[in-house]
């Protein structure tokens, strides 16, 4: 299962394997995750899928949940909110 971010155009766009984005996290209402991406894959579409949306796929991402955007500056200091070795979807 993937963990699927909501990230800005600006952030789609210039994600790459071992940079950053952050964003919000698909169906957790407020919660937002910075995410150290891992290394891009093709990203192979749904049937749910919404054709007017765009996606990538990182694997082995670490993701820093927090419950506000202000909060994703000291929660990757907490590690109690990282998740390791994550598959994360991007869309926007």
């Amino acid at each position: 299962m993937a963990l699927r971010v909501k990230v800005t155009r600006a952030d789609f766009e210039s994600a790459s394997s071992d940079g950053w984005v952050d964003g919000l996290v698909q169906g957790r209402k407020g919660f937002w995750a910075y995410v150290e991406l891992g290394s891009e894959q093709e990203y192979i579409p749904s049937s749910n899928d919404d054709p007017r949306t765009e996606y990538r796929l990182f694997r082995g991402c670490d993701v820093f949940l927090a419950e506000s955007q202000e909060q994703l500056e000291s929660v990757t200091d907490n590690s109690n909110a990282k998740l390791t070795n994550i598959t994360v979807i991007l869309y926007c």
